[in-house]
């Protein structure tokens, strides 16, 4: 199992931030690697709720809600997915700071393929999750910090 740390300050107060994330189907105007989002069960929020979302520039993925504390943890897992791993999750904590909100992430994941999938990790797929992540936490902070100006 690898797990990847990101965290970045989000110039808006954590209600803010909780709106964009609690909106299942908004990670596509924050995240550059979503070209669609939809919920696709009956619930749009909580646990258990589920989106899927389509991919640039091709492919798709299914994910499901794993913890939800409004305002302060937001938690997910892949489902279902084309993506050679066995397990994907990220742990998304809020706390409010000073006028912001410090975000905070846990992506865990873990490669198919035994020692051939920890090479392929060690060699590509950890840096391209590690830019891909940084990328989205980019992509909230200015799609939040633009909504609440």
């Amino acid at each position: 199992m690898r797990t990847l740390h990101h965290k970045i300050r989000i110039n808006a107060p954590a209600h803010a931030v909780w709106t964009a994330l609690a909106d299942i189907e908004a990670v596509q105007h924050y995240n550059p690697g979503v070209a669609r989002a939809r919920c696709v069960s009956p619930a749009k929020e909580g646990v258990g709720a589920m989106r899927r979302c389509d991919l640039k520039p091709k492919g798709w993925v299914k994910e499901r809600v794993t913890a939800w504390e409004p305002e302060r943890v937001h938690a997910m897992e892949v489902a279902e997915s084309e993506w050679p791993i066995v397990y994907m999750r990220w742990r998304t904590e809020l706390t409010p700071d000073a006028a912001g909100t410090l975000v905070t992430q846990d992506f865990e994941y873990r490669v198919k393929f035994g020692l051939l999938g920890k090479v392929m990790d060690a060699l590509v797929m950890r840096r391209k999750l590690d830019r891909g992540i940084n990328d989205v936490f980019a992509g909230l902070k200015r799609y939040v910090e633009g909504r609440t100006q």
